[in-house]
């Protein structure tokens, strides 16, 4: 093939997007180039004042919902592929139409990628590809003082106290810098309720009020531990072996644990006074370690907001 037949097949195959597509073999983008997009495509990297373009937008303690925008993700993956490419007017460069003609599945694959950023730092399968995402900015000294928040998102319908609950797949979850007050979270789906808690490992022993205006029947002390009454039951198996078992009320009662510090200045509790203050509370029931960290365990905090 000649010189000249050889630019007069390279002008026809450039010169629209569909001879383009036909003449490629192979136009799935390599999975290393997928990942890079996938986490431009969820704003890692993206300049925070892109974000938020003026501080009183997110002032302190505050939170802040927001979809993303598919057709700006779009346009900064462009961007992206742009390196290199000839600034034209000329609507049917060819340039122009070899992006057009690998930009839609390329970017289908980066779309099916960003559900793998997460979930391979978990060490989990990845979710379905989303179709739309959601997401918040929070900024509050809790990023800080409490590491390792966690965010459960859930849809109209589909909260835990709905029939059916439908968590919501999270794509990025990360505080924004290690001295950084903020942090973004990303989800698949249109969330409707996100529930921030503390760290599951923050499960400890606790009690539920001291030295801050504490009553029991309006009465005030220096602290409050709300105890659960219980109940021990024993049987018998065949082969002659007692079992018990205990079975915990669903309420409790605020009751007065004032008289169980050691030094209430340093907080620190006298655990066998602290035992027979939770056993007379039970009619003088034998308390064990299993019936302690029943009564003393206290949950993780958390709080829920509603993106109206």
């Amino acid at each position: 093939m000649t010189r000249a037949l050889l630019r007069k097949s390279l002008a026809a195959t450039y010169a629209s997007v569909a001879s383009i597509q036909a003449s490629l073999t192979d136009p799935d983008l390599p999975d290393d180039l997928a990942s890079w997009l996938s986490r431009l495509a969820l704003l890692n990297g993206v300049p925070f004042n892109y974000l938020v373009p003026d501080e009183r937008m997110l002032p302190q303690e505050s939170i802040r919902f927001f979809y993303l925008d598919q057709n700006w993700v779009t346009t900064l993956c462009d961007g992206a592929f742009s390196i290199g490419r000839n600034l034209t007017a000329d609507t049917s460069n060819a340039m122009l139409n070899l992006d057009a003609a690998v930009l839609p599945q390329s970017l289908q694959k980066t779309n099916e990628f960003t559900t793998k950023v997460r979930s391979k730092k978990l060490g989990t399968d990845p979710p379905p590809a989303p179709t739309i995402i959601t997401g918040f900015l929070l900024r509050s000294s809790l990023v800080l003082d409490y590491p390792s928040l966690g965010v459960n998102a859930y849809p109209k319908g589909g909260t835990p106290d709905d029939q059916d609950p439908d968590m919501l797949d999270i794509l990025r979850l990360e505080q924004l810098g290690p001295k950084s007050d903020t942090m973004i979270c990303l989800i698949s789906g249109n969330a409707w309720r996100i529930d921030i808690h503390e760290a599951p490992q923050a499960l400890h022993y606790g009690i539920d009020c001291f030295n801050d205006n504490c009553q029991v029947k309006t009465v005030p002390v220096l602290a409050v531990k709300n105890l659960h009454t219980f109940t021990i039951t024993t049987t018998t198996n065949p082969n002659g072996t007692k079992v018990q078992s205990v079975n915990m009320s669903d309420t409790s009662t605020p009751t007065d644990i004032s008289n169980t510090f050691r030094s209430p200045a340093t907080r620190v509790l006298n655990m066998k006074a602290l035992a027979g203050t939770i056993s007379n509370a039970n009619n003088g029931a034998t308390i064990d370690a299993a019936i302690m960290g029943f009564e003393m365990t206290e949950g993780i905090g958390m709080v829920s907001f509603i993106n109206q």
